[in-house]
């Protein structure tokens, strides 16, 4: 008679294969590469720069419309090969997301059809155990040969575990099957996308080859009017002073009223120092102004930044420098002027031969809106966010709208600050 089972050596084997069961199909979701935030946020960054060039473009054709050269067409080219460059760059740490997730792709693959060929492995010697052991564990002989009921119940729940077992085992096998050939339709996928995103990549890198010989050319063509352009640069750093000293004025002018207040409220400070202080209204809409740092929107709702802050060199002439207050924005003519916080408008300065400028109140900061051809609020007037305050001004051909940050320190100095660390870039 063949001997008799071992059900110590079953019930070991079927936990095991129990607990691979579980343990299996959780292995397999880890080894399924997510597309990381990282690569989501350069996806998204791509899109936004293809968005600025497309901008750029718009502005660049109506500034083409000229019958000469302009120097904002300088300006508009060179901030579209930044801005191409930096597209090309980004699309290149795409390009690198995309080798690692191919080749994590590549390893989950191979462990998954390790672990494939093992399931095989262990499915065959069960089916194979089965078959040698059929005539010992004949399921009928198995159960009377109970020494008790409760026994034969237990023998008989235990051969229907094993059968149990084996089906279970057979569709592991098979939902691995399933997912081994999503992960490789997956890692094909990606490969595809890899190879598209090259191609452009690679169309880009041409476009920007045209764009520096565009420049180069527009240059040439406006470095023949040095003379023009050398007053031209005069006035405008002349009307630039005027700004200044108007916004200076103005602000002086709101500090000395303050400090005229405070000291008919409480008296002159230590040693007879009045500070600068804000009221309780203008502490929280400062510390609201504050907190939305970076995040503030554009005083335009389309345009292409020409020249930043501080000291830039001139886009044609050679050797000579710029000093920038603000922020220049190339848009469409007749462009509204937004403000980029709620506020109080808190002067309207007029500059003779560049236009108007608003500048607005939020707590101790002022921004200034400038280059406009018309104002569409008082002084006085309560502004909330994105709100028009007036029109951008066309000049020679170039419609820039100018913005300025300037903040009160508490001993009533005057800081310049620059704006685009404050809008949403």
């Amino acid at each position: 008679m063949s001997p008799s089972p071992c059900p110590s050596a079953y019930r070991k084997n079927s936990r095991l294969w129990s607990l691979r069961w579980l343990v299996v199909p959780v292995v397999l979701l880890c080894l399924l590469p997510a597309r990381g935030q990282g690569r989501k946020e350069l996806e998204k960054r791509r899109d936004a720069l293809d968005a600025k060039i497309k901008q750029t473009n718009e502005l660049l054709s109506r500034s083409r419309n000229e019958q000469r050269t302009t120097q904002q067409q300088v300006q508009l080219l060179e901030a579209r090969i930044g801005q191409r460059q930096e597209l090309i760059q980004t699309m290149g740490s795409e390009l690198a997301r995309m080798d690692q997730d191919i080749q994590d792709g590549r390893d989950s693959i191979r462990q998954m059809e390790r672990g494939l060929e093992t399931l095989k492995e262990e499915y065959a010697r069960m089916v194979q155990f089965a078959y040698m052991n059929r005539r010992a564990y004949d399921r009928l002989s198995y159960i009377f040969a109970a020494e008790s009921f409760a026994q034969a119940f237990r023998r008989s729940r235990y051969l229907d575990q094993l059968a149990q077992q084996r089906s279970q085992q057979a569709v592991l096998i098979q939902s691995t099957k399933e997912v081994l050939a999503v992960r490789m339709e997956d890692l094909q996928a990606r490969r595809d996308e890899k190879a598209a995103l090259l191609g452009r990549q690679q169309e880009e890198s041409v476009q920007l080859a045209k764009d520096r010989n565009e420049q180069q050319q527009a240059l040439q063509g406006l470095r023949s009017e040095e003379g023009r352009l050398k007053k031209t640069l005069s006035q405008q750093e002349r009307q630039r002073q005027e700004l200044a000293a108007a916004i200076r004025k103005a602000i002086e002018a709101e500090i000395a009223r303050s400090k005229a207040t405070a000291v008919k409220a409480t008296g002159p400070g230590p040693a007879g120092k009045v500070e600068f202080a804000l009221t309780p209204e203008a502490k929280v809409l400062n510390a609201d102004f504050e907190k939305n740092r970076g995040n503030l929107p554009w005083p335009v709702e389309k345009g292409t930044v020409t020249s930043r802050f501080g000291k830039q060199p001139h886009p044609v002439l050679k050797g000579i420098q710029v000093e920038n207050n603000g922020l220049d924005i190339g848009c469409a003519p007749g462009s509204p002027v937004r403000a980029i916080f709620r506020g109080e408008v808190s002067s309207v300065i007029v500059i003779p031969g560049a236009g108007k400028a608003v500048m607005v109140s939020h707590g101790a900061y002022r921004t200034v809106y400038s280059n406009l051809r018309d104002v569409a609020v008082n002084k006085g007037d309560k502004v909330e966010t994105k709100q028009v305050v007036g029109t951008v001004m066309t000049e020679e051909g170039a419609s820039t709208a100018h913005i300025e940050i300037w903040k009160i320190a508490s001993d009533g100095q005057l800081q310049k600050v620059d704006p685009a660390a404050w809008i949403l870039q």
